[in-house]
């Protein structure tokens, strides 16, 4: 039997080694081409000023709607690339938006620092709050921007593939996979990396630059748009860049000593027989014993939460399982730990557009911080409702309502509790110290309104922020006067 094997002429296999030399060297020569561009061997830290956009990420209005929207003036960000340490500072007002009802808008300023994995914010009065959960983000606003992508891009042994649109960079930085697009210019357009969200899962957050200009021999971008969870988080109009100007800062002493608070704290005060607030952090719980057993009133901020919250249940309430979890809305420090929950058994309840989101959320990946129900894969079980809802009990029956024309979600939610006369809200009024403003929040006259026209007899009131209160609290905050009777 005769074998034939094809000889490649001598003149086309240099020539086809020579354009796999050329395609090898493309990969670092995409690199340092963009490092001399971007001058970003030579830039220890970066420090931009800005004024835009900001949309607050997880607090959207309504299922399915973008994040609501800030002004942003004053923004100044220092990125220090060569200590991993992040600064940024700025003013923000909430945005009118004429069709929604919401309190007139305030100057928040916002002071945010991370250095050696540690995060925090600091307060007008001076104060420090820990802030461990956004640790992935801030990280990300380092080495996402231009200069530190490259930075990144050449410390980790970055992957380079030469496409139409130009040189597709990868790599890996610690668990988080960073993706980004060069320009035939050597300018960094876009860069997209992913963070974990309790309800999101891995959730995408992409920047893209535009408008590169020189400032003071800096190439940079006048343009970036950050984009999170597929609507826009940022967006920012640069006016000024300076390069290897950062200071040192530390870690203050109280953040030091502790700089990942636990959520696990619970104080338990008992609200009637068989009616348990949970309180301890920024979020409250309500636990109802039933007949048959436990329903719990919000399943905040994450697993964590959700598993102290549930074995103090089953320390207080030993022989009965958890049937259900009432959710007011889908803000994500309201809605972070129900997937905890959907994995003990319970059936989720909230108002329909909720569980529509809730379904569809809960599909994407969750890799980077996989929670119980995803390592369990366990179906979870919603119960979907519109206007209202009854859970019956012979002792302690339990009524959800829809509350009507709010500004602050579409798709919200209040419990009452008609034999003990208790409702239970979050973030439809949250209890202010000064009492009574000129203009009375628009949210809690709101929250009245809803009480009034379902008729509810309601003498105290359990915010998911803050303390027991009565209804008449609720009245004087709003200007009207206390019951006589």
């Amino acid at each position: 039997m005769n074998k034939f094997r094809h000889r490649i002429p001598p003149t086309i296999f240099l020539l086809l080694c020579s354009t796999i030399k050329t395609a090898a060297a493309a990969a670092p020569d995409a690199l340092q081409r963009a490092a001399n561009h971007l001058r970003a061997e030579q830039i220890e830290s970066l420090e931009f000023e800005a004024a835009g956009t900001y949309y607050q990420f997880s607090q959207a209005p309504g299922p399915g709607l973008p994040w609501p929207a800030f002004e942003v003036k004053d923004y100044i960000a220092t990125l220090d690339f060569a200590r991993g340490a992040l600064h940024s500072r700025y003013a923000r007002w909430q945005k009118v938006e004429p069709d929604r009802l919401r309190p007139a808008p305030v100057e928040q300023k916002l002071d945010q620092y991370m250095v050696d994995g540690i995060t925090w914010n600091i307060a007008a009065d001076g104060s420090a709050t820990a802030i461990p959960a956004n640790l992935a983000e801030r990280t990300a606003e380092i080495w996402t921007t231009p200069q530190g992508f490259i930075r990144a891009a050449q410390d980790h042994s970055a992957n380079v593939k030469h496409t139409a649109d130009g040189d597709q960079v990868t790599f890996t930085l610690g668990q988080y996979r960073y993706e980004g697009m060069i320009d035939a210019d050597g300018r960094v357009v876009r860069v997209r990396t992913w963070m974990d969200s309790p309800v999101l899962g891995d959730t995408p957050i992409e920047w893209r630059f535009a408008e590169y200009r020189s400032f003071n021999g800096v190439p940079f971008p006048s343009r970036i748009e950050r984009i999170a969870g597929g609507f826009p988080w940022y967006e920012l109009t640069v006016s000024e860049v300076r390069v290897n100007t950062a200071t040192l800062f530390t870690v203050p002493a109280e953040i030091s000593k502790n700089p990942t608070p636990s959520v696990s704290q619970i104080t338990v005060a008992q609200l009637a027989p068989g009616i348990f607030y949970f309180t301890g952090v920024s979020h409250n719980s309500v636990i109802i014993e039933q007949e048959h057993g436990v329903v719990v009133v919000e399943a905040p901020l994450n697993e964590a939460r959700s598993l102290a919250v549930i074995a103090k249940i089953h320390e207080l309430i030993p022989n009965k399982p958890i049937t259900h979890v009432i959710n007011t809305h889908i803000h994500f420090d309201h809605a972070g730990g129900l997937r905890t929950y959907a994995n003990e058994g319970a059936l989720i309840v909230s108002a329909a557009p909720n569980v529509a989101y809730f379904k569809e959320a809960w599909q994407a990946p969750r890799t980077l911080n996989p929670d119980r129900l995803s390592l369990s894969k366990r179906e979870p079980n919603f119960k979907p409702y519109t206007r209202k809802l009854v859970l019956a009990d012979p002792e302690r029956a339990i009524e959800v309502h829809e509350i009507n024309g709010s500004g602050h979600s579409t798709a919200f939610s209040m419990i009452f509790l008609p034999r003990q006369k208790l409702l239970v809200q979050g973030d439809a009024w949250t209890p202010a110290p000064s009492g009574a403003g000129k203009t009375p929040n628009p949210y809690w006259v709101n929250l009245y309104d809803n009480i009034e026209r379902l008729a509810l007899d309601v003498e105290r009131i359990a915010p998911l922020h803050g303390s027991l209160q009565s209804i008449d609290d609720l009245r004087i905050a709003i200007g009207e006067k206390p019951d006589a009777n």
